[in-house]
């Protein structure tokens, strides 16, 4: 996947975004703090295959729209996408799985490469909703500094580029005024989350476009690192700031 130009300016201040190119194998670093997710837990995250192959997570916000990143999805075309959702495992068809062609991809009119770092997918049929397969709310309302986040995905182990086995990882979000010290140059208000740094407990490439939750509402997009060992802040889409656009899409108003 592209690189987008967050992920530039951030590896020129000494960070790395989420869809950076991975380290070497003895530099990689677990999600040590994370936890594998139980069944039926997480039935809002969803992963995104790109001509077969996985490339990031999103979220299911209606039975037939995704919300990810729109770094993962820049210069790629709808038939060359699949949405999984209901399962726990990469490696395994199970008996929960649904699979979708997407239809249509509407990214952020004004996404740059760096900033407003949010697309939509139109799945082609949508999802039948069960105890595996729902969806989260879009917020309506800052991101509450203190509570405790849910963060997930396939992303990347100690042991390899992805996880067989979907991980969750609690994080919590930072002030403004504080993601805007981590952030540097880059930060432009209202349009990124920061998680607090934390060395043992986060998440990793690949676990882009996947979903910050609290509460069954859908907060952030995970988009970009602080550092190339997953081991410092994260950086997430604000979803609250861009709830109009995704419902002016999804309801063609």
């Amino acid at each position: 996947m592209k690189t987008p130009r967050l992920a530039s300016a951030l590896m020129a201040l000494g960070f790395l975004a989420c869809g950076g190119e991975p380290m070497p194998a003895a530099q990689e670093q677990e999600i040590t703090g994370g936890s594998l997710a139980a069944r039926y837990e997480l039935p809002h995250q969803v992963r995104l295959h790109v001509s077969g192959a996985f490339t990031c997570g999103g979220t299911l916000i209606r039975a037939g729209w995704v919300v990810t990143a729109a770094h993962c999805v820049q210069g790629v075309t709808p038939a060359s996408m699949r949405i999984y959702a209901g399962d726990l495992r990469l490696g395994a068809v199970e008996a929960d799985e649904q699979y979708r062609a997407v239809s249509r991809k509407v990214m952020h009119p004004s996404y740059d490469g760096s900033v407003h770092d949010v697309a939509l997918l139109e799945l082609a049929q949508p999802f039948n909703l069960s105890q595996a397969i729902q969806t989260l709310t879009l917020p309506d309302a800052p991101a509450p500094v203190g509570a405790t986040y849910t963060a997930s995905g396939w992303g990347r182990t100690q042991t390899g580029p992805t996880s067989d086995a979907l991980k969750r990882v609690n994080l919590s979000v930072t002030s403004t005024a504080t993601c805007r010290d981590l952030v540097g140059s880059s930060y432009v208000s209202g349009t990124v989350l920061c998680t607090a740094p934390r060395a043992t407990a986060n998440v990793c490439t690949k676990d882009d476009g996947g979903p910050l939750a609290f509460n069954g509402t859908l907060y952030g997009i995970t988009s970009g690192f602080g550092s190339s060992q997953c081991d410092t802040f994260s950086v997430f889409t604000n979803v609250a700031t861009y709830t109009p656009w995704i419902r002016s899409v999804i309801n063609g108003t």
